[in-house]
């Protein structure tokens, strides 16, 4: 099946878009909540070079099956912080993502007053039967990133 549907995920946080990118694109922090529900990111895995052309690897692991592995390679083709990232990913491991064809992945941070974020994420091209799949993933992450913030805050 062709892969030509792109995934657009919009959720409004309350935290300053600073720190929503800080979070989003820190290794250290990204490790915290990246995975949707019965993933993680495995941290000793989780490398940026937060730069134009730098690169980002990264690797999921199913929590009842640690052999199931989907790893992220990507290049940043745009890098403003904190304003926006762009990507083109190659992902290995997903039965539903073709590695030899490359994802962009293009996230926004859109300020919205002093302490609140809006975070978009684009990204694709996916398969039709799969790309509905994907865009629940990224709410169920935003969800994750939301509740980390939440604490982090509470500290």
């Amino acid at each position: 099946m062709t892969a030509n549907v792109i995934v657009v995920v919009e959720r409004r946080l309350d935290h300053p878009r600073p720190r929503v990118f800080r979070a989003w694109t820190a290794p250290e922090e990204m490790a915290q909540w990246r995975g949707s529900p019965g993933w993680h990111v495995e941290a000793e895995t989780v490398t940026s070079d937060l730069t134009l052309g730098g690169r980002h690897h990264h690797v999921k692991v199913r929590d009842d099956d640690p052999s199931v592995r989907v790893t992220t390679d990507a290049v940043f083709t745009e890098f403003f912080d904190p304003d926006v990232f762009v990507a083109k990913q190659r992902i290995t491991g997903d039965a539903d993502i073709d590695p030899d064809t490359p994802l962009e992945l293009r996230v926004e941070f859109t300020a919205q007053g002093k302490q609140a974020t809006l975070v978009r994420i684009i990204q694709g091209p996916y398969a039709p039967a799969v790309a509905q799949y994907h865009a629940d993933g990224w709410e169920a992450e935003l969800g994750r990133l939301d509740a980390y913030l939440a604490r982090e805050e509470a500290r």
